[in-house]
């Protein structure tokens, strides 16, 4: 069989890998944080624990691999298509996973290439309209692509570091304090609290493009074609500084994420509050965000002529932007690759390397990112006994169980299968609630995870109760798009109804997976609706949980009430 392996991630964040067959099926996929234990794996470039377990579960060893496919050109902008430097390979490979072997060299996959063949062949589409837009990467920061499954993936349209949409919305997360790159999900959920007032002066509709971020109205001079990566780095961070007095000059004072400590709770909190101001700049940051990706995907399929859009790129992982660009800008299908971020580019460096190897990528539609670690009821049982944990085997099985648990206003740890790929737990790795009590998010939100109350929660719920739940409902496997809420999922469900009347739903087909669909039935002849309330199975500012020691650890640790892993229940009396 042939094999082929692909690295996402390596600019010292975010390094994932990923296993394929010469047919392109996921044999595994995983990221590097789970094994670190080190939140998006920041500053490093390995993939090798990532790359060690997906070599483990084909039984396979590193000089098994046909092809090693990095979606990253460590020399931009100089043109290479290999990387064959054996302190680079020793960084992204650590020789340790491997019996001290170093492969000779691996294969440069073009970020944005990389970041489009990942949505586009999980797709299931035999021909779309492939949009990339995230920070940067390999001197783009938005790309359009013509996508066959034939003939492969073909660039039409491309923009520079100077336009990065993801770098304008990083921006306003860093002026409100909620943090860096990574706290781009807290502004879309901070937005539906304050009002989009406010206009960009630097962000214009374009002329023969989609938009045009001015950057010479900030004062600066945007980085040629021919730049380096650390001309780029130093363009960022002007831009950044740039951006945020444009904001303080707006009339939006700057805020830092700096906490305290209070005495009276134990915790460390924020130290601000949000005044109007701030949250109108969040709500108009969406609004900036959401009119630039309009203009973008339909300047994209007036140019390849092609209605249905796949979609790829940290900015992809805006939910309510997704939700906003179905609604109002495709008039054919839309798919969103649900591991959008760097991680994601493992997937598609290898899908690029079957095609340049002559293979040719199966055309089944991607409905599950379930292609991580996994344990046996008996290496469970042997952890839980090892620990001296108390457990039990419900004989009528642990998801009725959990089902009734939930229904009596119980938070309870799911894990269960093969851990998820990507930054949604979709009932492999869960927190679960109930969705019928507002109580329910706060606890999970003040007392589990210990962030900000208006942080959003999502639902599970079984795919044949979507239309009950969200208006204009179609699949949606990844809670990876808002949707607006019903009146009965507006009045039964308040727990995981934002505050603008949309949700982010994951809508479980059984078929697809039998042990959370067992659960969500379960659930169902409890509450009258096979509906949870559903979020990732961390600690704020952790990994998700990978493994049973991990699952245990944040169990006690936690105010959790209960834990089921695989078929064992541990509850706290």
């Amino acid at each position: 069989m042939t094999y082929v392996l692909g690295l996402g991630g390596p600019y010292h964040h975010d390094g994932s890998a990923c296993l394929i067959d010469g047919t392109g099926q996921i044999l595994a996929f995983t990221e590097e944080e789970r094994f670190s234990r080190r939140k998006h794996n920041r500053d490093s470039r390995s993939c090798g624990a990532a790359a060690a377990y997906c070599l483990s579960v084909a039984g396979i060893d590193l000089r098994d691999v046909s092809s090693i496919a990095v979606a990253w050109n460590p020399w931009h902008p100089q043109p290479s298509a290999e990387i064959t430097d054996p302190g680079l390979l020793r960084e992204l490979l650590p020789p340790r996973f491997f019996g001290e072997f170093t492969p000779a060299s691996a294969l440069i996959v073009d970020h944005h290439r990389a970041h489009a063949a990942s949505a586009f062949f999980a797709s299931g589409m035999d021909r779309a309209t492939v949009i990339v837009a995230d920070g940067h990467g390999d001197g783009r920061s938005t790309s359009i692509h013509n996508g066959d499954r034939d003939r492969g993936l073909t660039e039409v349209w491309s923009a520079g570091p100077s336009q990065s949409l993801g770098w304008m919305y990083e921006s306003v997360a860093a002026h409100l304090g909620l943090g860096d790159w990574s706290s781009a999900g807290k502004l879309m959920g901070l937005a539906s609290y304050g009002s989009p007032s406010m206009d960009a002066a630097f962000l214009e509709d374009g002329i023969h493009k989609p938009y045009q971020i001015d950057v010479a109205r900030l004062g600066l001079k945007p980085p040629d074609a021919e730049a380096s990566a650390d001309d780029i780095l130093r363009f960022y961070f002007d831009l950044q500084h740039a951006l945020s007095d444009h904001y303080t000059g707006m009339g939006v004072s700057r805020l830092t994420a700096l906490r305290h400590y209070d005495p009276h709770s134990g915790e460390f909190v924020r130290a601000h509050e949000f005044d109007p101001a701030q949250l109108n700049l969040a709500a108009s940051a969406q609004h900036w965000l959401e009119r630039a990706l309009t203009a973008l995907v339909r300047f994209a399929i007036s140019t390849t002529g092609v209605a249905d859009v796949c979609y790829a790129g940290g900015v992809a992982l805006n939910c309510a932007a997704n939700g906003t660009l179905r609604r109002q800008a495709l008039p054919g299908s839309l798919f969103v690759q649900p591991v959008a971020s760097d991680a994601g580019c493992a997937l598609g460096a290898a899908y690029e390397a079957v095609l340049l190897q002559g293979g040719q990528v199966s055309a089944a539609a991607m409905r599950t990112t379930a292609f991580g670690a996994e344990f046996t009821p008996g290496s469970v049982r042997r952890t839980l006994d090892a620990t001296g944990t108390r457990y039990a085997e419900p004989p009528e099985g642990v998801a009725r169980r959990v089902a009734a648990l939930i229904a009596s206003g119980q938070t309870v740890g799911w894990m269960q299968g093969r851990a998820e790929a990507g930054p949604r737990a979709l009932g492999h790795r869960s927190i679960l609630g109930d969705p019928r009590v507002s109580a329910t998010r706060d606890f999970i939100n003040r007392d589990v995870k210990k962030r900000e109350l208006w942080r959003p929660l999502a639902p599970s719920i079984l795919d044949r109760e979507a239309a009950e739940t969200v208006q204009d409902a179609h699949r949606s496997d990844f809670m990876i798009e808002a949707f607006l809420a019903s009146d009965r999922a507006k009045a039964g469900l308040p727990a995981v109804v934002h505050v603008d009347g949309t949700m982010r739903p994951q809508f479980v087909s059984s078929a697809v997976d039998p042990c959370f669909g067992e659960l969500l039935e379960a659930v169902r002849d409890e509450i009258g609706i096979g509906a949870v309330l559903n979020t990732s199975f961390n600690g704020e500012d952790e990994p998700i949980v990978n493994t049973p020691i991990q699952a245990l650890s944040m169990f006690h640790t936690s105010p959790l009430e209960a834990l089921a892993i695989g078929p064992f229940l541990i509850t706290k009396n």
